[in-house]
């Protein structure tokens, strides 16, 4: 492993330990002591309570002065109520300062730990990556492992999983190059593979930052003015962008730096999670609400001025970006629409609701964790809505047809006309309205009877009641229970009849003249 070089400034060593205990513990909180650290320099807060770590860059011995130290930080310390408190100090103790140190636990209730030159050793080993970034000849250390992955891959490859093996080999050992930073390697046919380089705990990138600086012999180009452009957008929001790899200059290890030639390379910010409702809400010009849309917010990028921070609904349906710029105050709202292939009716009813309402005069505002976030401001562009307010009351049909037949639906992205209608009349019957269909003709079997044969004779309209106990509409491939239907023929007339072995074949035909051949069905009281 290598011998372990104790940082001589403190202020390296604080930073050393609280990337080391950051790497054991990714939700470590650092400790900003510039205003006084309350005796802390990091704490952890788990199931039990507060967690906390001071450490000293002391070598040698633990003379009065420095026992003063760390006894004034541990008086500090117990003030927070912790549930344990370590001190991590270069110096493993002899026998009396042993005896000090265990005295202190008799004054405090909650345990102490002294972790020395050995503690931090073992747990160094554990992580080698931050002994050889922060306790070693980090530009000598670094060589070495890169001849050593060089050296680890000219075996050949000869199924994929041997290529999927040697890809995660390789991502563990590139790990090693950095302790902030993990390696995400992505594979494709042609150009479609790249190296991601994600933190590798919460902070990192502050810890080391990774400098992007752009490089363009060309600035009054068109490809150059672009390139200068969309990494303004980056630095300032950290919105992703993509940039030709000749004009990106990266500090950090070789494996980090961008391949030369005509290739590009992907910038973001990393996105930070986040959990907080949202609401994006129309009104009319006087201020009065007409729709409204929940959303929730999951995750941020942020920039040197700004960020934004991304959501969506609950269907996934509509997505928001809000920007925020910290030095003007200013935001805007970005809301895109991608229609999912089926969504229950209630679904649908909210999103189509929302972009209804959303036009040039309608305005606009969003508000997160219930604080407004903009004043009402009229919408710039109008999102795409063809055929909003016929599809709103189809949807609101649904609703009410799920809710008074005792079913659920699922809507698709493209229903037919022939749903449509079956929606209306759904709806139309469950409400206690009356549905209309157009009746040419019926068939049906008689005996031979005298009234019956007095109809080929002596030609009279026939008018007929069907009754149906438990009527169904078919709609979206379901069928949807309407319940008992009484259906009432428009009068009919013998057309043809003819003699069968049982009695009267009779075919029954409806007067042409229009509204005449109506059949009406409603629910049966």
């Amino acid at each position: 492993m290598g011998d372990v070089e104790w940082p001589k400034d403190p202020g390296a060593y604080e930073q050393a330990i609280a990337v080391l205990l950051s790497c054991m513990h990714p939700q470590l909180l650092r400790v900003d002591g510039s205003g006084g650290d309350g005796g802390r320099d990091a704490q952890l807060t788990g199931p039990h309570g507060l967690h906390v770590f001071e450490m000293k860059s002391f070598t040698g011995r633990m003379a009065k002065g420095r026992r003063e130290k760390v006894e004034k930080s541990l008086g500090r310390a117990a003030l927070l109520n912790p549930v344990s408190w370590d001190v991590i100090v270069p110096i493993d103790l002899n026998p009396t300062e042993e005896k000090w140190f265990s005295s202190l636990q008799q004054r405090f209730s909650f345990p102490l730990s002294w972790r020395g030159a050995t503690w931090i050793k073992a747990r160094l080993a554990e992580h080698p990556a931050v002994r050889r970034f922060y306790f070693a000849d980090h530009h000598a250390e670094l060589g070495h492992l890169l001849q050593e992955i060089a050296r680890s891959h000219i075996s050949p490859i000869d199924t994929a999983t041997d290529a999927a093996a040697r890809l995660r080999q390789l991502c563990d050992r590139l790990a090693e190059l950095d302790p902030h930073y993990d390696f995400r390697i992505t594979a494709g046919p042609g150009p479609h593979t790249g190296i991601e380089v994600l933190p590798a705990y919460p902070g990192a990138d502050r810890d080391q930052p990774l400098h992007i600086a752009l490089s363009i012999t060309d600035p009054d180009a068109p490809e150059g003015k672009s390139a200068a452009s969309e990494f303004e957008r980056c630095r300032r929001y950290g919105d992703p962008i993509e940039l030709p790899a000749h004009y990106v200059r990266l500090s950090g290890p070789p494996p980090l730096l961008p391949p030369q030639g005509s290739g590009r390379v992907h910038l973001e910010a990393i996105a930070e999670p986040r959990d907080l409702p949202a609401q994006l809400i129309v009104t009319d010009p006087a201020g009065k609400r007409l729709a409204v849309l929940g959303l929730h917010m999951t995750s941020i990028r942020s920039g040197s001025h700004g960020g934004t921070l991304t959501g969506a609904d609950s269907t996934g349906a509509i997505s928001c970006q809000l920007r925020l710029d910290r030095a003007t105050r200013n935001s805007s709202i970005k809301i895109d629409m991608n229609v999912p292939d089926a969504l229950r009716p209630g679904q649908w009813l909210d999103v189509v609701r929302f972009a209804s309402h959303a036009e040039p005069a309608t305005h606009l505002q969003m508000t997160l964790a219930g604080h407004a976030v903009n004043d009402p401001a009229p919408f710039l562009i109008t999102p795409r809505h063809d055929g909003a307010v016929p599809v709103l009351r189809v949807l609101e049909q649904l609703v009410a047809v799920e809710q008074l037949a005792v079913t659920t639906l699922m809507v698709p992205k493209d229903p037919s006309s022939q749903d449509l209608r079956a929606i209306r009349e759904a709806h139309t019957l469950l409400t206690g309205g009356t549905v209309e269909e157009v009746v040419t003709s019926v068939t049906m079997e008689a005996d031979d009877t005298e009234s019956i044969r007095g109809l080929f004779t002596a030609p009279q309209p026939v008018r007929f009641r069907q009754n149906h106990p438990a009527y169904e509409i078919e709609i979206f491939g379901q069928k949807v229970p309407i319940g008992p239907v009484q259906r009432t023929l428009p009068p009919l007339y013998v057309s043809e009849h003819r003699r069968t072995a049982d009695g009267w074949h009779i075919t029954l035909a409806a007067n042409t003249e229009p509204g005449a051949n109506l059949a009406s069905i409603r629910r049966a009281e």
